[in-house]
This record gives structure tokens, C-alpha cells and sequence, in this order.
């Protein structure tokens, strides 16, 4: 804990650093606090997780740019925590580590990021997400990315390879285009390929879906693999706008065994369920998140509900 408390104070002087210093490097990040409660048949585990990040990105002219993060977080219960425990241990309780690094080419309409970077795949992170939400080594992929707009068309692809534990050399391939039809309707196409370090592959392919009506949004996501089982998955969001300051969704989702890329989902592979949620923003830099996982294992049954209340403050 105090590695962690230590490295939140450099963080925040680096914020402080006087004007001249954050006239040549932008500095963004934040910090939280989340409260977990999971239960899986009769077991039940509970934690809170402190999580800081630090972004410094340099800007180097003609478009491009450098980029590094900072990442920490402790958690009371490592079995919740959101770092790579083959990478630090079971029972560690904390990680800190500059976890992002990379450089940033903006060409205008289209971004290109080569590095350590977060990824996701899909309109709704369906096939496979490697999250921002991350934290420490072990936690991201090595790449190339690109993403952008031109006219009404919505571009993004990834050709990166899992910063993984040990010797693991799995690659993921993506590209995806949408078409923004109008302001309330907008539609996508994803292609994908997951190499495995055993050099076997499975390809991927999904379709999503936005439409927009007074303070409603729905999305949707299709997906299926080329695996000859269980190789089907989508998500469907209703989101409802209240006001500038609090929203509510509910999503259902099912992610069969092989429906995702290297059963990397941001949701829970091999699970059913709903998602209950609700944020609300307490400033333009403070908000909070609750959310009700009410989900169930495919093969099991075994329900696998989770309970999160989380805190953040931006900067």
C-alpha cells in the first residue's frame, strides 16, 4: 500500500509541475475508488480496488506525438484486482508499473498509435478488449492501431501481438468499418483473425447496429466464429439519457466459448446475462457508477452475479 501511496504523490506532482513543463508535455489521467461483491453459487468475495493512472503525451510537431502511462492500483482482495495476477502473484495486493508507452501520428482524419496501448474489437468490445481499465505489465498488447473518420464512414483496425506471461505469441487482426446513415442510425461491419501461440486461428466476423430516438439509444452486436462449437455471441444495450448529468442502460449479453477472440470479451466468456446500470456525473470531473451483473455460466448454469459502485475523479 504505501508503494502505491507513494506513487499516487509523484503522479500528482508531476501534475503540479510548474507551467512550463506541462506547456511541453499534457498530462491526464485519474483516480478511483471501486467496490466489488461477486458471487459465484454460494461462494461470495468482496473487495474495494484504489486505482490511479497518469497519461503524459509530448508533442513532437508535424502531427506526431509521444505517450506513456503510469498505472497503480490496490486492491483488498487480489482475486477482484485489475492486474494480471500470473504477472505479480496470487496474493498481491498492489501493482504499479508505467504499463502504456508508444508513439501517436495524427494525420487529420485518421489516428495511428504504435506501442504498448488498451485495445478492444467490435462496436461494443464484443470480440475482445484488452481495457483501458487495466492496470500494470502483462495487461496489454504490442502494435499497431488506427482509427479515424472520413466522410461518413467510421474506420478502425489493429494489428497487434498480447504482451502476455511467458513465452506466448498470440496475435490479434481486426479491421472495422461503420456508416453513419444518418444522426440516429449508424451500422458496422468487424472482420477478425486470433492467433494462438500454438499457431492455431480462428477468424471472426460481426455486425452492430445504433439508433438514436429522443433521450433512447440501442446497440446491438452479432458475432460468430469459425469454430465448429459454441461459436456464437451479442450484446444489445437500451441507454436512456435523463439529463446532462445521469444516465441508466440495461444490457443483455451471451458469450458462447468460442463466440470471442481468445476469450477475451469484455464480457464474461462462457456467461449469460444482464447488465443493470446507472452513472451520473457529481461535476465535470467527479461521477459515480453502479452496476448489477446478473449473469450465469453457459456450460455450468452456475449463477456468477456481480455487484460495483465506483468513484472517479478525472484530471
Amino acid at each position: 500500500m504505501k508503494k502505491i501511496v507513494s506513487t499516487m504523490v509523484v503522479g500528482l506532482s508531476f501534475y503540479m509541475a510548474p507551467v512550463a513543463f506541462a506547456e511541453s508535455v499534457k498530462l491526464t489521467g485519474d483516480i478511483s475508488v471501486k467496490y466489488e461483491r461477486d458471487t459465484a453459487g454460494a461462494s461470495k468475495t468482496s473487495g474495494t480496488m484504489s486505482t490511479f493512472k497518469l497519461k503524459a503525451e509530448k508533442d513532437l510537431g508535424a502531427g506526431w506525438s509521444l505517450y506513456t502511462r503510469l498505472g497503480a492500483q490496490y486492491a483488498t482482495q487480489p482475486a477482484l484486482a485489475d492486474y494480471n495476477l500470473d504477472a505479480y502473484g496470487l496474493d498481491k495486493k498492489s501493482a504499479v508499473a508505467l504499463d502504456q508507452w508508444g508513439v501517436v501520428y495524427n494525420a487529420e482524419k485518421l489516428i495511428y498509435k504504435l506501442g504498448r496501448q488498451d485495445v478492444s474489437v467490435g462496436k461494443t468490445a464484443l470480440l475482445y478488449s484488452r481495457s483501458d481499465a487495466n492496470i500494470g505489465k502483462k495487461s496489454f498488447v504490442d502494435g499497431v492501431t488506427a482509427s479515424g473518420t472520413i466522410g461518413a464512414v467510421d474506420i478502425s483496425a489493429l494489428l497487434v501481438r498480447e504482451d502476455n506471461v511467458g513465452d506466448q505469441n498470440n496475435k490479434v487482426y481486426a479491421i472495422r468499418t461503420g456508416y453513419n446513415q444518418t444522426d440516429r442510425l449508424h451500422y458496422g461491419l468487424t472482420l477478425g483473425r486470433y492467433q494462438d501461440d500454438s499457431k492455431e486461428s480462428t477468424n471472426h466476423w460481426a455486425v452492430d447496429g445504433t439508433y438514436k430516438f429522443g433521450r433512447n439509444t440501442l446497440i446491438a452486436e452479432y458475432t460468430k466464429s469459425s469454430s465448429s462449437t459454441d461459436n456464437k455471441a451479442y450484446a444489445a444495450t437500451w441507454n436512456y439519457n435523463f439529463n446532462d448529468k445521469t444516465e441508466a442502460y440495461i444490457t443483455g449479453f451471451r458469450v458462447e466459448n468460442n463466440g470471442d477472440m481468445g476469450k477475451q470479451s469484455d464480457f464474461d466468456n462462457d456467461n449469460k446475462g444482464f447488465y443493470y446500470g446507472i452513472t451520473h456525473k457529481l461535476s465535470d470531473n467527479e461521477a459515480v457508477e453502479v452496476v448489477y451483473k446478473n449473469q450465469k455460466s453457459i456450460s455450468s448454469g452456475q449463477n456468477n452475479n456481480k455487484f460495483e459502485t465506483t468513484i472517479s475523479h478525472a484530471f
